[in-house]
This record gives C-alpha cells, sequence and structure tokens, in this order.
C-alpha cells in the first residue's frame, strides 16, 4: 500500500512540474519587459513593437476580427487601402488584464469600470462622459494617460479616446494631447494625434452605428469642445462582444514622484451615460461603475494619496 501511495504522490508531483503548476516562474516585471525589448514603445495599455502600430488617416475604416493573429484592412471610400498581418511577436499587456508583477510607478493607477451582462448578440453600444483637460505636472518625465473606453471581458481590445502627456507612440511631449486608439494583443492603432489645452473640456464616445454583416460599426471619438478640435476612428470589428466599461482609467509610466502625476491632483469624469440593446439604445439607469486602485500592474509606485469616489454618472480619481 505505501508503495502504490508513493508511486501515485510520484506520479502527481511528475504531473505538477510538467504542466508549471509547482515550477511556474513570475512574470517580468515592467522595467525588465523594457530591458528585454529597447526599441519597443509605450502605447496605451500596451509595451509593443513599433512597426505593429498604425496611424490611420482621416475618413478612413479600420476593420478587424476577434483573431488576433488575423490580418486587419484600412479601408477608405470602400476599397482597401491598407492590408497588416498579425504582430510577429505579442504585445506586452499593461493595462489592467496584464499580468507584470510589482513594477514601481508603471501601468494603469485607478479607474472606474463595470462588467455588464449582456446577452447574446447585445453590446455595450454608447459609453459618453465628460473631463477637463487637468494642470500639467509639475515634474515632467512619465508619461500620462486619460480615458474612458470598452473592452470584451478577454481584455484582448479596447477602444479609447484617450488623453495623454507625455510623449507615445503616436507623438506629443511635454504637453496634453487627444488621440483615439483600438489596441489589441498584437497592434494598435491610432487617430490623428491634436494638442489640447489645460482647462479644455474633452469628450470621449464611443457610438454603435451599424451592426449588419456580422460586423460592428463603431464610432470612436476624442472631441475637444472648446476648440472644436475632433479626432476619430471607425471601427468594424467582428467575433468581438464589448462588455466592459471603463468609465474613467489613470494610467501611467515612468512615475519617480508625485508631480509627476497632473498638478490638479484629481480628474472628474461626468456625466457618464452608457446603453445597449442597438439599435435602440436603452440607456441604463442606474449606472453600477465601481471604483478600483490598480496599483501599478502590482505594486511599488509612489503613494500619493490615490483614491476613487464613484457615485451616479460621476468618477472622480484623486491623486
Amino acid at each position: 500500500m505505501k508503495n502504490l501511495v508513493n508511486n501515485v504522490l510520484s506520479v502527481l508531483a511528475t504531473f505538477l512540474v510538467t504542466s508549471g503548476m509547482l515550477n511556474a516562474q513570475p512574470s517580468q516585471t515592467y522595467s525588465q519587459a523594457v530591458a528585454a525589448h529597447p526599441d519597443w514603445v509605450q502605447v496605451p495599455g500596451e509595451l509593443i513593437r513599433p512597426d505593429c502600430i498604425h496611424q490611420i488617416p482621416a475618413g478612413a475604416t479600420l476593420s478587424v476580427s476577434n483573431d488576433p493573429k488575423g490580418g486587419d484592412d484600412i479601408l477608405q471610400n470602400g476599397q482597401v487601402i491598407a492590408h497588416y498581418e498579425a504582430c510577429p511577436e505579442d504585445a506586452i499587456v499593461t493595462r489592467k488584464s496584464g499580468g507584470l508583477v510589482p513594477s514601481p510607478g508603471n501601468g494603469w493607477v485607478e479607474d472606474s469600470d463595470w462588467v455588464v451582462s449582456l446577452k447574446k448578440g447585445d453590446n455595450i453600444d454608447w459609453l459618453q462622459n465628460e473631463f477637463a483637460v487637468p494642470k500639467a505636472p509639475k515634474t515632467n518625465g512619465a508619461v500620462v494617460f486619460l480615458f474612458n473606453g470598452i473592452e470584451p471581458t478577454s481584455g484582448k481590445w479596447i477602444m479609447q479616446p484617450v488623453l495623454q502627456y507625455g510623449p507615445s507612440a503616436a507623438g506629443g511631449g511635454n504637453y496634453w494631447a487627444m488621440a483615439s486608439w483600438l489596441v489589441s494583443a498584437t497592434k494598435a492603432y491610432f487617430s490623428t494625434l491634436t494638442a489640447v489645452n489645460a482647462g479644455d473640456l474633452l469628450v470621449g464616445t464611443m457610438e454603435e452605428t451599424d451592426n449588419s454583416g456580422g460586423k460592428l460599426t463603431y464610432i470612436v471619438d476624442a472631441y475637444d469642445s472648446a476648440s472644436g478640435a475632433d479626432t476619430n476612428l471607425t471601427v468594424h470589428s467582428k467575433g468581438i462582444k464589448w462588455a466592459w466599461a471603463f468609465e474613467g482609467v489613470l494610467e501611467a509610466y515612468n512615475v519617480t514622484t508625485c508631480n509627476n502625476f497632473p498638478a490638479s491632483g484629481q480628474v472628474k469624469f461626468y456625466n457618464t451615460t452608457m446603453a445597449h440593446g442597438f439599435p435602440s439604445f436603452d440607456f441604463y439607469s442606474p449606472l453600477k461603475f465601481k471604483g478600483e486602485f490598480d496599483n501599478y500592474s502590482g505594486g511599488g509606485g509612489p503613494s500619493c494619496g490615490f483614491s476613487t469616489s464613484v457615485s451616479g454618472g460621476t468618477a472622480t480619481l484623486k491623486f
């Protein structure tokens, strides 16, 4: 009997080792990822090869499918003007659904989110809110992203109108600028980066405009109501169920001091509206967003009095 037990334990141990359950290694830190890929660049939520990021011309449409290894088309006036195959290497995900271990001052910091229960064929068809461009950081050197957005529950995609301070793959520097993004596990697409000013009121919108031929069509739009500037993407998506909503997100990289965050000390996303049931647009009431501290992809960044306050279509992210 003893030999039988020993044999069983031996087989079980072999299984655990070969399956990775005993010898699994922790994921790399952000710093290790950057060191291993010195030529890769940061986009909202991912560290990615620069040849796998593409700017979409104004007026063009991006067509993608749920197969991250599949190719994507760029269409203008119904004609394919560009085709992009899957990136040879997967991006390193640094957003909420990523797997990086504690890394000082890099990744999603805090957010207000809601995973929505939806029937087959139903999606989040509309998400919109407003926020004012905050004061610039007192100390430059970090990259700060602020946005709302929607994802599938897999976290493999995100549509997001983004405000940034500091440089990203879309350009930029030590000033505020906005662009609309679609980011997958292997590729990233963005609209024209457009400068904005502190105090400007921005409106971020994701709106489904069509559902036909097995494809959902969305407009992802970043609009500056003070200047009238607008930068957007039109996206055809196939086989992707958009069910994870983000009312507001603070994401940052290379943070070494609390002064790397906007000097205003907080950002308030407000007048949030969200709907499903296209084409009827059934608006949710009440909204069920909840605030979360994302802890820099695991922890280790400067402690800057982070807190979230979420209520009635308003999410205040403090830092």
